[in-house]
């Protein structure tokens, strides 16, 4: 329990007339004298105030109580011990100890007992509730219906608002005249709206509340009402509006300043639906009046009547009736498809020319939450099939490398194994639809990913009915939390590992697995273009167009070049030789362990490149290479040919005829070439990681994790994203082209574990880069988005020959299909451009300033810049419209940017304004994360939500704080900390916030120290 020791010790030291009851009595203490241990009755002085029980050495109240019993949850009972006369005993529920008193006679005893039993609240509110049902049982009425307490908690939480359904009508408050306090300062006004709906309502409901404002005897509230659904509204609906002045933010304690009841039917027969009502005080005195504007919501349904009719507004009605209409945003029409339990929060702000501008936020849960994560899991598990594949492909091996490829084999089917568990898992998960932040250590859910939400806010400028919306995805850090992080994370881990590896050559910093994987993807590349203008020769072929089949030829025999080049390549060749050596090896051995006149099995089997056969002779990797350039200079000489020797009529169906047969052996000769490098190299990783199998082993498991959880958020924010820009053809034009930008912004610290989530997150962030979209028509057999893997490794900063790129197959309604660009149309994939801002907030960046170090922080704000500076280069190329270098603009911004990243600032939070600033001018998806997406990420939205109302709806400068303030205590990110943790409080502490940037403080009352 917490409590202010001086206060509780004034408490006990007042005049008598405060007192219930008070006197001597003796307590049973232990005694810690030297001599004398044991327990003794001592005499006391008790003093009992509500459900204080305070006792004091002696009479004189000068010092300090030597304690007090809080009489809550506990019995009072006769001592049945009889340990000494007149004595009895208290018991408290959960404690073990018994506390025993005893008082000068019977008549004291039972008076103590007496005034002790009915001391508790407890109690109290037993009686209150007796006395309640017994005047209503004879006046037919409750007595506590119009009752509020002078002081009460500012307990009340939104009833509406949580429904996925736009209100029928809204209202906005304001006061005019509000008295000051008792110490003659302005009232912190809050507003409470019960509803009662006769006759089937007897009781006074809760039904929502206002934001609180500072200071203020003429309050304006920003927060809007809501009322009725889709179907309709009860005009008879009587609204209680209750008015306090807040006392006290943190302890939420307030008083009543006045209420007034009015109908819903008295707000649509008013004029233009206004209404001015007076305040009427606890002894009926006017206390300031009261300004309703109500407005109905345009609905695609038909509005009821509210009068009671039931009939159907018409376009005449609405024009006689005195009755407002606003139109409402569909924006929330584009969120259903994709997400589920959204809750609606609506505002209503002011611009600097007094217009009205109606705000509406959102939040929603994803639908792919748990979908996404499965798929990716059965991915893995055939990458993993796949592994345990190449390597029995590897043959026969000799000693060490026989038992590193076992390990290998038996690490793979682990993994397989763990995996399997974790889809059966999730697959039968039954709890909520979002993974919440208590859940973050759950190993069972380590691929889900925490916390994730959509959220949406929609603006509509009342004068001119231009409308805006942005949406940004929130989520907790990419990161194996179920996993720890006593070896730091992802980054740390995989340097360890590289560092392990063989350079390329004696002075190259590049290792050998990096230089495998883009040799490997290089020549996947190849193998695909290659095959596209095969197709075009034989297409050439068939056409008759002699010109245009000697140009195809010649690039086929550029690009068989190439590919024939790729595969001289030093890396490939020793690697091939190496296994080649081995194999010779194995045979040796085996043949000395032969007997004359037996004949070893393994001998007849020999590996070609492609598979194993009974041949007595093994193709060198020479002769594939040079068997594919003889393919192509065959299927030259004969174009040369056809070409050369045409005359008259040409017969088309011959030259096809001749040409096929030449190109589908070069496309089988490139297949074998891909084959057997991809072969070899499985074999040079199986070489550098035989002596760290265990690491490899850990990092690939907590980057599948890592990676889970961004491709998971990453689906969701494209999905929204393509739903909402479909009718935009410039964007949807943007994305077929040069991709789509994914903005991170990261609000982790570079301390402790959380400097393990950042690892893990650069190289999460680093891996979305291997990732495309294909936007496909749906169809029967395609109506659920699909994973699949393509041919070419993991070749970024951080390679992996383990694991391949991934596209995602987003199937899509016909008449929806048909709005994308004919590029997107024809099969063309989207790619994705990530980028990831962090900048640490909180009181660990602070000691990692001062006492650690922010150089990954540094380093990756850095790389993302080059990279955004990149995609914006792109961005103007195809762009139409060439910017000049004004404030605002993307250069400018990029400037500031670059500026802000390369100075040496202590929590520059201006890098991710400005980053996120520019990710909306270029029509990227937004995300925002810091540990579990609940507390430091509300900040960050709300900001970057009102820096946006300032920016592009000219919000007026005097409700920036107030509209900070009010999305923070009233719109739905205190929701979403309640869905995460029980409580509507950002686990913030007031010492934590004095090391917050200003701006990203919430206002009191919103936090405290809770379980997170």
């Amino acid at each position: 329990m917490r409590f202010n020791s001086k206060e509780l010790a004034y408490l006990g030291q007042q005049a008598s007339n405060n007192y219930d009851r008070e006197g001597f009595l003796f307590i049973k203490q232990k005694n810690d004298k030297l001599f004398k241990k044991g327990e003794a009755f001592v005499e006391r002085y008790f003093r009992l105030r509500g459900n204080l029980l305070f006792y004091f050495k002696d009479k004189n109240f000068k010092h300090d109580p030597q304690g007090v019993f809080v009489l809550e949850r506990c019995t009072v009972e006769l001592d049945v011990n009889e340990q000494q006369n007149f004595s009895f005993v208290i018991v408290f529920e959960g404690d073990d100890e018994i506390y025993t008193f005893s008082a000068k006679t019977e008549e004291d005893r039972d008076g103590w007992i007496q005034a002790l039993h009915v001391s508790s609240y407890e109690c109290l509110k037993m009686q209150l509730q007796s006395l309640r049902e017994q005047v209503q049982s004879k006046t037919g009425k409750d007595p506590m219906v119009h009752m509020m307490p002078s002081d009460t908690g500012m307990e009340f939480e939104t009833q509406a608002g949580g429904s996925a359904d736009d209100p029928a009508m809204e209202i906005s408050l304001a006061i005019d005249g509000l008295p000051n306090d008792i110490t003659g300062l302005p009232p912190n006004p809050f507003v409470v709206i019960y509803i009662i709906v006769p006759p089937q309502q007897q009781n006074w409901l809760q039904h929502n509340h206002t934001e609180m404002v500072e200071k203020n005897n003429n309050p304006h509230f920003l927060k809007t009402v809501g009322f009725g659904d889709s179907s309709g509204l009860e005009p008879t609906t009587r609204v209680k509006v209750t008015v306090y002045h807040v006392k006290e933010r943190m302890t939420g304690t307030m008083t009543q300043i006045g209420q007034v009841i009015f109908t819903l039917n008295d707000l649509l027969l008013s004029t233009d639906m206004k209404l001015t009502l007076c305040l009427n005080g606890t002894d009926n005195s006017k206390v300031g009046k009261l300004k309703i504007v109500g407005w109905l919501n345009e609905q695609t349904g038909s509005m009821v009547d509210m009068q009671g009719s039931n009939e159907v507004f018409s376009s005449e009605a609405r024009l006689t009736r005195p009755m407002s209409f606003k139109r409402r945003s569909k924006r929330l029409d584009t969120l259903k498809p994709m997400c589920e339990n959204i809750t609606t929060r609506t505002f209503q702000f002011e611009t600097n020319d007094s217009v009205k501008l109606m705000v509406y936020e959102y939040m929603a849960e994803s639908k792919y939450t748990f979908e996404i994560p499965i798929k990716v899991l059965k991915l893995f598990i055939e990458e993993e099939k796949s592994r345990i594949k190449q390597l029995n492909d590897l043959g026969q091996l000799t000693g060490t490398w026989r038992g590193a490829c076992h390990e290998f084999k038996d690490i793979c089917m682990s993994t397989e194994t763990t995996y399997t568990q974790s889809i059966k898992y999730i697959s039968t998960y039954k709890g909520s639809s979002f993974k919440p932040s208590s859940k973050k250590g759950d190993k069972e859910l380590e691929f889900v990913p925490i916390n994730l939400h959509m959220q949406r806010m929609t603006v509509l400028n009342e004068s001119t009915e231009a409308c805006g919306c942005y949406d940004t995805v929130t989520v907790g850090a990419f990161a194996a939390h179920a996993r720890k992080f006593r070896s730091g994370g992802l980054s740390r881990m995989l340097q360890q590992l590289q560092d392990q590896y063989t350079p390329e050559g004696t002075l190259s910093k590049v290792s050998k697995v990096k230089r495998a994987c883009q040799l490997v993807n290089n020549l996947h590349r190849l193998q695909i273009e290659i095959i596209q203008i095969c197709d075009r020769v034989c297409q050439e072929a068939l056409q008759g167009n002699a010109e245009s089949l000697t140009t195809a030829t010649s690039e086929l025999a550029e690009k068989v070049k190439e590919l024939v080049h790729d595969c001289e390549s030093p890396i490939l060749q020793e690697t091939a030789n190496k296994l080649a050596d081995i194999h010779e090896e194995f045979e040796a051995l085996a043949e000395q362990k032969t007997k004359e006149n037996e004949k070893s099995p393994e001998k007849d089997w020999k590996w070609t490149g492609s598979c194993f056969v009974k041949s007595p002779t093994m193709e060198p990797w020479d002769m594939t290479r040079v068997n594919t350039e003889a393919a192509l200079v065959c299927l030259t000489s004969m174009v040369e040919d056809l070409v050369q020797n045409k005359s008259g009529t040409m017969d088309r169906p011959k030259w096809l005829g001749d040409i096929s047969p030449a190109v589908m052996k070069l496309k089988s000769f490139v297949e074998i070439v891909c084959q057997k490098a991809t072969h070899f190299m499985s074999f040079l990783d199986l070489m550098e990681h035989k002596d760290n199998l265990k690491l490899m082993h850990t990092i690939k498991c907590r980057r599948d994790v890592a990676f889970s959880h961004a491709l998971t958020s990453l689906v969701t924010g494209f999905l929204v994203h393509v739903n909402c820009y479909l009718g935009d053809t410039a964007i949807l034009e943007q994305l077929s082209n040069i991709g789509v930008l994914i903005e991170m912004e990261g609000l982790l610290s570079c301390h402790s574990d959380e400097s393990g989530m950042l690892e893990d997150m650069v190289v999460a962030m680093d891996d979305l880069g291997t990732v495309t979209f294909r936007l496909v028509q749906e169809t029967a057999q395609k109506n659920s988005i699909e994973l699949c893997t393509k041919s070419f490794k993991k070749a970024g900063i951080y390679p992996d020959l383990n694991r391949h790129h991934i596209c995602v197959e987003v199937p899509m309604k016909k008449h929806l299909f048909e709005k994308l660009p004919q590029k997107l149309q024809s099969g063309s994939e989207v790619k994705i451009i990530p980028v990831f801002f962090n900048v640490g907030i909180n009181e660990q960046q602070t000691l990692a300033e001062k006492f650690g170090s922010t150089g990954l922080q540094d380093k990756t704000n850095e790389e993302s810049l080059g990279r955004l500076f990149r995609y914006v280069e792109e961005y103007e190329n195809i762009s139409s419209v060439k910017e000049e270098k004004v404030v605002g603009s993307i250069p400018e911004l990029m400037a500031q940017l670059r500026y802000n990243v390369y100075t040496k600032k202590s929590k520059n939070v201006e890098i991710l304004h400005l980053a996120a600033e520019l990710c909306r001018k270029l029509h990227g998806i937004r995300f925002t994360c810091c540990k579990s997406a609940k507390d430091r990420t509300a900040m960050s939205v709300t900001l970057e939500q009102v820096q946006i109302l300032q920016r592009e709806h000219d919000l007026a400068s005097h409700v920036f704080s107030h509209s900070l303030d009010c999305f923070r205590s009233e719109g739905v990110r205190r929701e979403n900390t309640y869905k995460n943790i029980g409580a509507r409080k950002y686990a913030f502490n007031s010492l934590q916030l004095l090391s917050f940037p200003k701006q990203y403080r919430p206002p009191n009352g919103t936090y405290g120290n809770v379980q997170n």
